[in-house]
């Protein structure tokens, strides 16, 4: 899915994910989003995997839960 908006996922390290993670994380449990690297963040927000939201953090889009659930499958195929 994500692979076919972006066409660029190689781009995208192991750490971009875990931080898109993190970032989902937070905002599932209702708290502010953590202070990301911000080549990491230039990243995710270019793909559209986050927003910018308000007090500085990030929000993940629907299209940065789709690449997570992808990669989470390509996770436990490799396992």
């Amino acid at each position: 899915m994500f692979r076919e908006a972006t066409g660029m996922d190689s781009n995208l390290t192991p750490e971009d994910f875990d931080w898109l993670r993190k970032i989902r994380a937070a905002a599932d449990a209702r708290r502010g989003s953590p202070p990301v690297p911000e080549d990491v963040a230039g990243k995710l927000v270019a793909f559209g995997f986050v927003e910018s939201a308000a007090l500085g953090g990030f929000t993940v889009t629907e299209l940065g839960r789709g690449a997570l659930l992808e990669q989470d499958m390509r996770d436990a195929e490799d396992r």
